[in-house]
């Protein structure tokens, strides 16, 4: 699941390798991929998880921090595949009950 979006994160990693100079579109458009391909495999919503590592991800590329916004991306894709408890778990880990 999600291949096309895992490869273009791939990829995105390797452009930015050598310089994340010009590069700050393309991973807001490897972004919105990602979100637009859960939200097709959740017909139209998308996890809380999710969307906070979506958010994340866009905030990076505006600080400047592309690797990171990719590894946010990615991590939204992994994060909408784990079995509900682990979902749970992950999502409300260290905080207050």
């Amino acid at each position: 699941m999600y291949e096309k979006q895992m490869s273009a994160i791939a990829e995105g990693f390797q452009h930015v390798a050598d310089s994340y100079e010009g590069h700050e579109q393309a991973v807001l458009d490897v972004i919105a991929d990602c979100q637009s391909a859960m939200e097709e495999e959740r017909e139209g919503a998308i996890g809380a998880w999710e969307q906070r590592e979506l958010d994340y991800a866009r905030v990076a590329v505006r600080e400047g921090f592309l690797r990171l916004a990719l590894v946010a991306a990615e991590k939204a894709l992994i994060v909408s595949q784990l079995p509900r408890d682990e979902y749970e778990y992950g999502l409300n880990y260290g905080r207050p009950q």
